[in-house]
């Protein structure tokens, strides 16, 4: 680091220590530094929490943006019957009975 005494190399070790860069303790009288123990971060909860927010976090982006391309239903059928103008009554509402008497008169006039 180039710095002109032991005192300034101290001071930068110190501040380095208290702002949480180094992990470790200064022996002023003896003249050293002794760095502690690394944790084993992965024994913890830590990894798989910020995971979990990570998750959470892709997962309500991708909920959001299914919910954004939501059309609501039938919209175009309105807009369609609007353009055409709305004819008679549709196959769509016709009953099921309705439906089955047409088949049976198409059948009948093709024979």
């Amino acid at each position: 680091l180039g710095l002109p005494s032991a005192t300034s190399a101290e001071f930068v070790v110190a501040k380095a220590v208290r702002d949480g860069v180094l992990d470790a303790t200064i022996h002023h009288e003896e003249g050293y530094v002794q760095s502690h123990d690394l944790v084993d971060v992965y024994a913890t909860k830590e990894p798989a929490e910020a995971f979990h927010r990570r998750i959470a976090y892709c997962l309500t982006t991708h909920n959001d943006a299914i919910r954004g391309m939501r059309y609501p239903p039938d919209a175009y059928k309105k807009q369609l019957e609007a353009s055409r103008g709305n004819r008679g009554k549709r196959s769509e509402d016709k009953t099921d009975e309705e439906k089955a008497q047409e088949l049976e008169d198409e059948l009948d006039d093709e024979y």
